[in-house]
């Protein structure tokens, strides 16, 4: 059975743009995996009487889960309004009280009265002793409703949900549950949406949803179905549509995949790179394990360095100029050729906010993957996105060409090669 659960987290600071909401998003984002769905979220001031009505609001829920007010000051209400809502009156915890000692004393400070006010629970509460901090959680059963409160320091409640939530979120073993997910790149929203038209027709006839979230430049397609038969067959379904596209699956990390894969064919990889200015390189190295696969990067910003580093013919820069593909071409294989390795990944483009021409307005962005069966190119454009945005979705384009590559995609997509390395060094020219 699926549970429903609703999120309600407290501070004035939530509500005046001093702290931004991390942990509500932290368990949205376990859902989908556990089966379990979020029914509503609320935030409120810290105000006895607003968090009361709120958990009134969010009773008809199976599991609350509250975040915040669990501090030793006085504007710290949570305890307060836990006890007023379940009809119940503060007790102090002696065993609480008596770790919260312990721990001043090992760390050489002298626990103040207010301290105190965190060993105070509602009288029937089941106290949640904490490892990471000095405010303990509880537990309130009321109205039929389980109500977790955590504090609200986005660390430890994190802890608080994996110690104590996640039990009593995740479905028993006999429940029927399948889930997955998603990631595309190079098509947007509504194109994906209508290129697997039919998707919700089928998940409603097998009992399943499907989800989308666009995070940009990614779209996330997410699927649940009442057992692994029906999955499959949503699966296969949105497969045969768009899987070309696919560049992440579950919790897989799209740039973590790249590095799997050059891994897998012994390979590795050098970039060379312009208008991302470095971006590229420390995708590939994010990943920790990043050396078996990333050979070294070249930052040619200037089209003086495209020449010194990775041997851009400077006839070449002076005919086609930096954005264009007999450069980009020449920059992919010159990183490859510098660094001995048998892949070379370059980017050069208008990032904007100036600079852009008629032929080539600002998004404009080319692309060369060199392989041992030779380089492609693609040109890109991004219209109306900011500098930061071109350059994000540069780094994305580049990783995909090569995941694409190496998973035996790349023909799928609208790339030109390969091209031999003569026809490189000569100049791949926009008609070629």
């Amino acid at each position: 059975m699926i549970k429903h659960v609703g999120i309600l987290c407290i501070g004035d600071e939530l509500l005046d743009g001093r702290v931004s909401d991390k942990n509500g998003r932290h368990v949205m984002s376990l859902g989908e995996d556990r089966l379990f769905q979020v029914r509503e979220l609320r935030i409120v001031r810290d105000d006895e009487d607003r968090i009361v009505q709120a958990l009134d609001a969010l009773s008809s829920c199976d599991v609350i889960v509250v975040s915040g007010g669990l501090g030793p000051t006085a504007d710290d209400r949570t305890r307060e309004s836990a006890a007023a809502w379940s009809q119940d009156v503060l007790h102090e915890d002696a065993a609480s009280l008596q770790r919260l000692e312990e721990r001043a004393r090992e760390r050489g400070y002298t626990l103040t009265e207010n301290n105190r006010r965190q060993c105070s629970f509602p009288s029937r509460a089941t106290i949640l002793a904490t490892e990471v901090g000095t405010a303990p959680g509880f537990r309130v059963d009321h109205r039929g409703c389980a109500t977790f409160f955590f504090p609200g320091v986005p660390r430890e409640f994190q802890w608080f949900v994996q110690r104590y939530l996640l039990n009593e979120l995740t479905p028993d073993q006999h429940a029927p549950r399948a889930s997955a997910r998603r990631r595309y790149y190079g098509l947007g929203e509504s194109k994906l949406e209508t290129m697997i038209e039919g998707i919700e027709a089928l998940a409603r006839q097998l009992g399943a949803r499907v989800g989308y979230r666009a995070s940009y430049p990614v779209i996330e397609v997410s699927l649940k179905a009442p057992d692994d038969t029906a999955l499959t067959e949503l699966l296969t379904f949105i497969d045969a549509r768009i899987s070309p596209w696919l560049v992440a699956e579950g919790d897989d990390d799209f740039f973590a995949r790249v590095g799997r894969r050059l891994v897998e064919h012994k390979a590795t990889v050098a970039v060379a790179e312009s208008c991302t200015g470095g971006l590229l390189g420390g995708a590939l190295t994010r990943t920790p394990g990043s050396s078996a696969w990333f050979e070294r990067g070249y930052l040619t910003y200037a089209n003086q360095a495209k020449i010194d580093l990775v041997g851009v013919n400077p006839a070449t820069l002076a005919s086609e100029g930096a954005v264009s593909a007999a450069v980009v071409c020449q920059m992919a294989l010159g990183a490859a050729r510098a660094a001995g390795a048998p892949y070379g990944l370059a980017i050069s483009g208008v990032a904007g906010p100036t600079g852009g021409s008629t032929d080539k307005p600002v998004g404009t962005v080319d692309f060369s993957l060199h392989t041992p069966q030779g380089t492609f190119h693609k040109r890109a454009y991004y219209p109306g996105r900011t500098r930061e945005e071109i350059r994000t979705a540069s780094v994305y384009t580049a990783m995909a060409l090569l995941l694409w590559h190496l998973e035996g995609r790349l023909d799928a997509h609208a790339v030109r090669g390969p091209f031999d390395p003569a026809r490189v060094e000569a100049g791949v020219t926009a008609a070629s």
